[in-house]
């Protein structure tokens, strides 16, 4: 896991889109998919509904709550 990955996710679950997150990081989408398919790997468990991977998981819901006030400083 790195920050790098952790950025990633928190920008996805913030603005609700892997595109989106994409876009505001300048980055690829594809490359955001795989920072968080390498940090759900790396932390084994599921950040995102499988069947819907627009909506976080219970676990994707608490680490993004954590997070979401961490990058929020400057």
């Amino acid at each position: 896991m790195n920050i790098r990955q952790l950025k990633v996710f928190e920008a996805v679950a913030r603005l609700g889109s892997f595109s989106r997150a994409a876009e505001q990081l300048g980055m690829t989408q594809p490359a955001v998919s795989m920072l968080v398919r390498q940090l759900e790997k790396e932390l084994r468990i599921a950040l995102f509904d499988p069947n819907d991977r627009k909506r976080l998981s219970e676990a994707g819901r608490e680490l993004a709550a954590g997070f979401t006030s961490f990058f929020a400083r400057p």
